[in-house]
């Protein structure tokens, strides 16, 4: 399904909106990587009125960096709000972010993911089996070594090996 210009993706009340060019940016809207935003957004102050939480971000403005004050992690470009900072994605911050493909587990830094995380591949889960992009649970018929399984699909609480 393709889009045809002018394409219009509005990101909240008052907030961003992707185009196709700058040209299609409202009057008094700045253009930044053909995305219009609006002026409260790029004054070089915080609106807290407009839902910023810090200069020229938050609320309904792109994400703030770290260090960015929030109030929440949809404030943050990492998803991370603690004590009202914008923080560094971590293995224990309960959210899916940085390269987790769950939440704080499957990549090489974290823990793999149990059962009913996200999972691009089983060797982002506990169990070694992704389907349809989430990590299952083991079983007598996943083609992989896992559980109490002696060989593949077989013994401990499977079939008998042969």
């Amino acid at each position: 399904m393709g889009l045809t210009a002018p394409f219009f993706l509005s990101c909240g009340e008052g907030g961003a909106i992707i185009i196709w060019s700058c040209d299609e940016c409202p009057e008094g809207w700045t253009c930044t990587e053909d995305t219009c935003v609006p002026p409260h957004c790029s004054n070089g102050f915080t609106d807290d009125r407009e839902g910023e939480t810090d200069t020229d971000c938050g609320g309904s403005c792109r994400p703030c960096r770290l260090g960015g004050s929030c109030a929440t992690g949809i404030d943050c470009k990492e998803g991370v709000c603690r004590l009202g900072v914008c923080q560094a994605p971590t293995c224990v911050d309960g959210v899916a972010n940085g390269f987790e493909t769950g939440v704080d587990c499957g990549t090489r830094s974290c823990p793999l993911c149990p059962a009913g995380e996200g999972c691009l591949a089983g060797e982002n889960c506990a169990s070694g089996v992704c389907r349809e992009r989430v990590c299952q649970e083991p079983s007598c018929d996943d083609g992989t070594l896992n559980g109490s399984e002696l060989d593949v699909d077989c013994g401990g609480a499977c079939r008998t090996c042969r």
